[in-house]
């Protein structure tokens, strides 16, 4: 049985895609650059990465007017040479001047940041 196609059979169809898929492969070769990367274009290429801005996060609102943001930080303590940690938090200023903020912790408990 001779089946023809357009253009011829299909033994001349095959090397037709094996035509069309070296090329291809041809063609995505000849896209890659050739050649090994020297030293200073891979230093290069880190220094570039590196020296990349860092996008800054958006300055955080009070919830309210007499609130402030106080961030993390370590507070001498009599009797505890390293002090305490004491996690961020919010501090709300009375309009007397007086100060409404979370219980400080025991010095006595160890503390991590």
């Amino acid at each position: 049985m001779n089946l023809r196609l357009r253009g011829g059979t299909l033994k001349c169809m095959g090397r037709r895609w094996l035509k069309c898929l070296a090329g291809m492969l041809a063609g995505g070769a000849m896209a890659v650059p050739l050649g090994p990367t020297t030293t200073g274009q891979a230093v290069n290429q880190m220094n570039s990465s590196s020296m990349r801005g860092v996008a800054t996060p958006p300055v955080r609102q009070a919830p309210r007017q007499d609130m402030v943001w106080v961030p993390d930080r370590w507070v001498p303590v009599p009797g505890n040479l390293q002090g305490v940690f004491e996690p961020g938090h919010w501090v709300i200023f009375t309009p007397e001047g007086g100060r409404i903020a979370p219980p400080p912790r025991r010095p006595d408990v160890p503390q991590t940041p």
